[in-house]
């Protein structure tokens, strides 16, 4: 009797904890809380019912045991890199009471926002391209980019064409920088299972958001594919020990530093996990990825065609008084939980400093716990006694070295520099704002360093005999729960990235207060002004088009148009601008003529070209009052 007591409190206590796990979770998301419900509950009559369901749960788990057959892995596969397009696009109404739901094509669904503007104008024709290869934007020597962006115009062929194509681009390199990410920890762990959560847990993350849908806020998205690059090629170095693979890590490492300033950390990074292979071989080899890196950031200094202007990225101050090493340890800090850990489930927690210091010594010191070790240890000879003495060490693996790293490379880098601003005003509140691409770079290192320590510290004698095969595919049962994880992490995610769309509209006016009152309606309303946006943008970009065959029979240069029109922007593609930055962002920049044109009076010109290059005003919701100005102040 007394057992059947403790068994009924068992279940009781089980049912409790069950009730409260998914009311938590149906707080944050009803679908995922219902999904967890209707879990648990078929958890709980397997349970009751496992004597009488044995040999039905024993052929279950038989099947499930097996290996995955390869159209299972490439469907997985292609779900995996498509849910991130899920979470940002949102295109299906699989939510209950889902009805007015306005889905985001990828393709209509951009705009030519901010540095898109400046790059593409400097990248317009190859000429121009060249002429640009070596000149610093703001901060940032970047000659892979200038190129990939003539490509990406090229491709295009007008300026209508070229939103879809950056849309395009944008997504497909998160879509490579998965698979790369995911080749690589499959060959280092020789689990495929393995690799696909790496890719899943790189790209289902509101932290892409930014770089998988504005081209220009994807720079740390192709320096990070350099990286990859870097890492893949001394991997197999590490594996054939062919010094070619070295000559090509060389150059990835050099590359990577050409698409953003942090990929030059490319150097570093396969340094470290070189070095901690612990071979003699790679360790003289390590020294290569940062001679490569020197010589790279040397040459483009060295090439540079003016000197950088920090005073531009730095508001106002130069480098030496933007720089504050110590306000970036504490940032850094802070980042670490609150982007790389919580907002990567979806939860928007602040921390003070000294919270973000002690969470993130907290996750070293649980890290370094698990890698301790304690050798038998030697007689000391120098005691009478003849006591062991046990020497400690650590047992890291390359792969976890690189990703941490690359965590802490990239966010000390980059919050150094904005060591002038303390993190409460860095956090990100939009798709444009405050510099989310920061978070791109160390993501993928903590996702490396996440999966590097999951997979255990190998024993030495297995540490080189493991980089040789191929990769074992996972089971029925994994293969089945890296689908459902990449379902959960869209789950989680989705309230983050909705948050941060709707921060790139205007504040809900008085009359729109009544209207919008729950946050998927205020979804619903940053959808449709968003594509009010689009609309209007593409509208003009079209004119654009129009514009350039008449400029060019008239013999009308860029300098004509700022004469006669001022300088003039692309409607919807300007945020913050200063006063010397006009000439990079305004449309005669964009347009493909020369910067100088046949002396003409601008009110010929203004005749001939007003009808083209005078913007309408922004649409105007149908559904504000009268009485109120459209757009806001």
């Amino acid at each position: 009797m007394g057992r059947f007591q403790f068994s009924i409190a068992s279940l009781m206590g089980v049912v409790a904890v069950a009730a409260v796990v998914v009311l938590g979770v149906a707080a944050i998301d009803p679908m995922l809380g219902l999904a967890v419900f209707a879990a648990a509950g078929v958890g709980l009559a397997g349970w009751l019912l496992r004597q009488d369901l044995a040999v039905v749960l024993d052929g279950i788990l038989s099947f499930l045991g097996q290996p995955a057959g390869r159209v299972a892995l490439g469907l997985l596969t292609l779900w995996i890199v498509t849910a991130p397009a899920v979470l940002f696009y949102d295109p299906a109404t699989y939510a209950p009471k889902s009805r007015g739901h306005i889905e985001r094509y990828p393709t209509d669904y951009y705009l030519l926002f901010s540095d898109d503007v400046a790059y593409i104008a400097a990248s317009r024709t190859w000429d121009r391209t060249l002429a640009n290869l070596t000149v610093p934007h703001n901060t940032h020597l970047v000659p892979a980019w200038r190129l990939t962006t003539w490509a990406l115009v090229a491709t295009a062929g007008n300026l209508h064409n070229l939103p879809a194509v950056l849309a395009t681009a944008a997504y497909c390199v998160l879509v490579a920088v998965m698979l790369l990410a995911g080749v690589f920890v499959a060959r280092e762990t020789r689990r495929l299972g393995a690799g696909l959560a790496a890719a899943a847990l790189i790209g289902t993350t509101s932290l892409m958001l930014t770089p998988a849908t504005w081209y220009s806020g994807g720079q740390p998205l192709w320096a990070v594919f350099g990286i990859l690059s870097a890492l893949g090629y001394a991997q197999s170095f590490r594996r054939s020990g062919h010094w070619r693979h070295m000559a090509f890590a060389a150059m990835a490492t050099a590359v990577a530093g050409g698409f953003w300033s942090a990929g030059h950390l490319a150097g570093p990074v396969t340094a470290v996990y070189l070095w901690f292979d612990g071979r003699r071989r790679c360790r003289i080899a390590a020294p290569i990825s940062i001679a490569a890196t020197a010589a790279a950031v040397g040459l483009m200094f060295a090439t540079a065609s003016r000197p950088m202007d920090s005073t531009v990225s730095f508001h106002g101050r130069t480098v030496r008084q933007a720089m504050n090493p110590v306000q970036g340890a504490i940032t850094t800090a802070q980042a670490i939980p609150e982007n790389l850990l919580f907002a990567n489930l979806g939860l928007g927690a602040e921390t003070t400093p000294i919270q973000g210091v002690v969470l993130t010594a907290g996750l070293l010191v649980f890290w370094l716990s698990q890698r301790w070790r304690r050798h038998p240890g030697l007689l000391d000879p120098t005691s009478k006694l003849g006591r062991r003495v046990a020497w400690p060490s650590f047992a890291f693996n390359p792969l976890e070295c690189a990703g941490l790293a690359t965590v802490l490379g990239c966010y000390l880098l980059e919050w150094t520099f904005r060591g002038y601003f303390e993190y409460h005003s860095l956090r990100t509140i939009s798709v444009y704002a405050i510099v989310p691409w920061y978070d791109v770079i160390p993501h993928v290192g903590a996702v490396l360093l996440a999966i590097g320590w999951w997979s255990g510290p190998r024993p030495v004698a297995e540490r080189h005999a493991r980089l040789h095969g191929r990769p074992g595919r996972p089971s029925r049962g994994v293969s089945l729960g890296l689908a459902l994880m990449a379902l959960v992490l869209v789950m989680l995610n989705r309230p983050r990235v909705d948050a941060m769309i709707r921060g790139t509209c205007p504040p809900l006016l008085p009359s729109e207060l009544a209207q919008f009152k729950i946050p998927r309606l205020q979804t619903m309303r940053a959808d449709l002004l968003i594509a009010n946006r689009v609309e209007w943008q593409r509208r003009y970009l079209r004119r654009l088009d129009s514009v350039e065959p008449v400029a060019r029979r008239l013999g009308i240069g860029q300098d004509g148009i700022r004469a006669a029109f001022g300088h003039i922007f692309i409607p919807a593609s300007t945020g913050r601008l200063l006063f010397a930055q006009r000439e990079l962002y305004d449309v005669a920049a964009i347009l493909d003529l020369p910067a100088k044109g046949r002396p003409m009076h601008p009110d010929a010109i203004r005749a001939a070209l007003g009808s083209y290059l005078h913007a309408d005003p922004e649409p105007r919701p149908s559904w504000i009052a009268r009485s109120e100005r459209w757009p806001p102040d």
